[in-house]
């Protein structure tokens, strides 16, 4: 079979099926790598076996209203809707209203040069504002969650540029698409397996071989097979933070030969943020019966193991989401599953004042999504720790014209972490490649 081709992307998530797209409709031969044995990376929709739901094991939301996003869900006429947006909180043994007395992005947005730890920022309002302990702990949690980040070290400047970006963009009020996040994706997975060798899945990059105008990828099959030598003139590495970061022999971590000095020192500076889900399906929608909780659709808990927690309104189903990012997911992500659940539990017998033993008697089934564990992911999403913003554009910066990057640890306008922000890298990506044909 015929391994050379004009690109090689390394990844089928987000970033490598929009550059993959782009350059194809551009007329290049592509070759894309896949470790998986799936298409859409952090992107991973999977259909509840009794219902059909939709269930999102990794991004879940569209927020506010990005254009390429917008574009894409309007032409495969997916139905976007907005979710049920009302918050409540528990704190201190009781549920209270969500209001604008406990709202901190506008602050976080605020945040000027010079950069420091965001934890200190919230240090410094708590105490000049004279914020109350309970938006002190919301806030905390907001960044912890939010952007799978440790306040004590994450970057102020940075999350201010996000939030900024995401104010432009609409806001973070979050929508849902009914048929799934994956759906979004698919269209550019298929228009790939049309063509004959193009899209090559269970297939792990092992090393990067390349000089001035010439790529060789060294590939094997998780199993161990190898897949041989994929041959190009140029490559788009797409791979996450947490897999730049890998060394060998650790599994999924790439080397490049001859070494990339400058970006292992850009990536090295990052951090890749911790995230685990835990998806519980129950025999009713209890939360809508009670009258203290049926009007909400999000709730925290910021003193809980797992702080936030969601309904997949507008879907009528009996799920609710759990989320933890940051610091407690990684303490989670070293426990069992089963103690990982039974914390899930007694987190939402203390918001909802139900008995342990009712909540386990409802329970019907349940998954825990451990991105840790995923050796092609190693985590969540990018985390920019304090004075480290200008890593992004080291890491984006193609070396001679051959080796470019994207993901969405390479968006430089405040949009890393999301889908969108990511296919935005991988369309540059692909422009740049065009540039040096």
């Amino acid at each position: 079979m015929d391994r050379r081709s004009d690109v090689i992307v390394l990844g089928a998530g987000a970033a490598g099926l929009a550059a993959a797209d782009r350059l194809t409709r551009a007329g290049l031969r592509v070759t894309v790598l896949e470790a998986r044995d799936r298409v859409g990376g952090r992107v991973h929709t999977v259909a509840d076996p009794l219902t059909g739901t939709p269930l999102e094991l990794g991004a879940e939301f569209l927020h506010g209203k990005p254009p390429l996003l917008r574009k894409l869900t309007h032409r495969e006429k997916l139905t976007v809707r907005p979710c049920n947006d009302r918050h409540v909180f528990f704190w201190r043994g009781q549920l209270h209203e969500w209001s604008e007395d406990f709202e901190s992005t506008q602050a976080l947005a605020e945040a000027e040069p010079p950069d420091r730890p965001v934890g200190e920022l919230l240090r410094e309002l708590a105490q000049t504002e004279r914020w109350p302990p309970a938006k002190v702990a919301l806030a905390r949690s907001y960044v912890e969650g939010f952007y799978a980040a440790s306040a004590d070290t994450a970057s102020a400047v940075a999350i201010a540029q996000m939030e900024q970006a995401a104010e432009a963009l609409g806001g973070i009020t979050p929508s849902r698409v009914l048929e799934g996040y994956g759906r979004v994706l698919e269209p550019l997975a298929e228009k790939l397996l049309k063509r004959p060798g193009t899209l090559w899945l269970n297939a792990v990059a092992e090393e990067i071989q390349w000089s001035r105008g010439h790529v060789r990828v060294r590939a094997r099959n998780r199993e161990g097979t190898p897949l041989g030598l994929f041959d190009a003139r140029r490559a788009i590495i797409t791979l996450p933070v947490g897999v730049l970061r890998a060394r060998p022999p650790q599994r999924g971590a790439v080397r490049f030969t001859p070494r990339l000095p400058a970006k292992e020192r850009a990536w090295s500076r990052l951090e890749m943020g911790p995230l685990m889900k835990v998806l519980l399906r129950f025999r009713s929608d209890f939360w809508r019966e009670l009258p203290a909780t049926r009007r909400y659709g999000f709730f925290h808990a910021p003193a809980l193991p797992i702080p936030t927690w969601w309904t997949l309104e507008p879907h009528r189903s009996r799920h609710l989401v759990g989320w933890v990012g940051g610091p407690g997911a990684l303490e989670l992500s070293r426990l069992p599953e089963q103690q990982v659940l039974l914390k899930a539990l007694k987190t939402l017998a203390r918001i909802f004042n139900l008995p342990l033993l009712s909540m386990r008697a409802e329970l019907e089934s349940w998954r825990v999504v451990n991105w840790q564990k995923e050796p092609f992911t190693l985590g969540g999403y990018c985390v920019i720790p304090s004075g480290a913003l200008d890593a992004l554009e080291e890491i984006a910066t193609p070396v001679q014209g051959t080796l470019f990057f994207a993901g969405e640890a390479t968006n430089t306008d405040g949009e890393e972490g999301t889908v969108h922000g990511a296919m935005e890298t991988g369309l540059r990506a692909a422009r740049q490649v065009l540039e040096h044909r």
